[in-house]
Parts: C-alpha cells; structure tokens; sequence
C-alpha cells in the first residue's frame, strides 16, 4: 500500500510539468515475464492445517485501451492474464509437485508521460483493479484439483519508457508491480473446501506496442 501512495504522490507532483499538444486513443498490446513470490495459508476442509505454495517464473499478457489527454495524462482500461508454475504442500505432508497460480484481472489505469527526449519518453503510472478470477491449479499427485476465487480488489504500479519510431507506433518497455492480499480460493471440481488467505503480489517486466489513432 506504501508503494500506491507513493506513486500517486510521485505523479501528482508530476503535474505541475510542461506538457506536449498530443492527444487521441490508443491500443497497446503487451506480454512479458511475470515473477511471483512464495505465498502461504491455511487448507480448509474436515479440519484446518497450513498450506505452503512455492512459485516459478511465469508470463504476462495484457491488452490496453485509453486516452492520452493534452496535458501529458493518460486513461486506460486493462485487462491481463498472468500464470506461474506452483509447487503445492500441506502441513500433514501431502504435496503437488506440479501445478499454476494464475489470474485474470481488468484494471483502470492512469499514467503520467514526462517530456520526451527525442523519441523517448518515460512515464509513471497506478492502477486499481477487479479480479474476475484467481485460480490455482494441484497436479502430480492423482487426479488435478482445483480452487478459484473472484471480486477481490487489485492494486498496482507501473513505471517504464516509450520510443517514438513513427507518428502512431511505439514500442515500450516497463516493470510493473501489482499487490492483492488475503485471497481465499473455493474448490471446483476434483476438489473439496477451500485454500484461504493467500497474497499475490507479481513483479512484472513486459514490453508493448503501442499505435495511437
């Protein structure tokens, strides 16, 4: 939550910049690597125990839809899929040694583009998602098991850099940092009660395309 803050402060201060004339939509395809920390929680059927869940590298994909204003602001609706391998253990020995811990998330974005040097620009931004689901899949020990969940709140940052090849095209390269705490995942079929309280917390690095209507 101190990293939101933070940013919202940093392009907020941002504001009182110069700005450039450019204005119109845009469409910004975008994909990368996504890394995720190891989380843990609580495994809840007949009785509780702890559950321990260890992550991989995985990959990004997100599609983006917005305005640049002509102050320099940027609006955007998002969408992005992410997927990690996952490693999945209980506190009674019982563990998948194969799996993934993925997500599907639409998100309201707002960045800030400080003045270009030549054909680069770098920019900030933040972002407040709905997290249509959060799933986690259990394999390597007899049949597949599944939990998911949904309607939980997401929250992220962003900062990176634009180059300028033509009058609409772009190319961007960015790290993002996205943040949803106390996920708790029912089961669907193959599966029996609940995995709760969860983080999920991806640090991402993506490159993007960007053509400006």
């Amino acid at each position: 939550m101190k990293h939101i803050r933070l940013c919202f402060a940093i392009v907020l201060l941002s504001g009182t910049l110069s700005a450039h004339a450019e204005s119109g939509w845009y469409v910004k395809p975008y994909t990368g690597y996504s890394s995720l920390s190891d989380t843990s929680g609580d495994r809840l059927d007949v009785v509780s125990q702890p559950v321990d869940v260890d992550l991989s590298g995985g990959f990004l994909a997100g599609l983006g839809v917005g305005y640049l204003y002509g102050n320099n602001w940027t609006a955007e609706i998002a969408w992005e899929y992410r997927s990690n391998d996952s490693e999945t253990s209980y506190a009674d020995g019982t563990r998948f040694n194969d799996g993934n811990y993925a997500s599907n998330i639409f998100y309201l974005n707002g960045y800030y583009l400080f003045e270009p040097r030549g054909n680069w620009q770098p920019y900030l931004g933040a972002g407040i998602g709905w997290v249509q689901e959060i799933d986690i899949d259990l394999e390597g020990l007899g049949p597949e098991q599944s939990f998911s969940g949904d309607g939980d709140v997401a929250l992220q940052i962003m900062g990176g850099v634009h180059y300028k090849f033509s009058d609409r095209w772009l190319i961007n390269g960015e790290l993002r940092y996205s943040r949803i705490s106390g996920v708790d995942l029912d089961a669907e079929a193959g599966a029996v009660g609940s995995i709760e309280d969860l983080d999920y917390d991806p640090l991402s690095i993506s490159v993007g395309l960007t053509y400006r209507f």
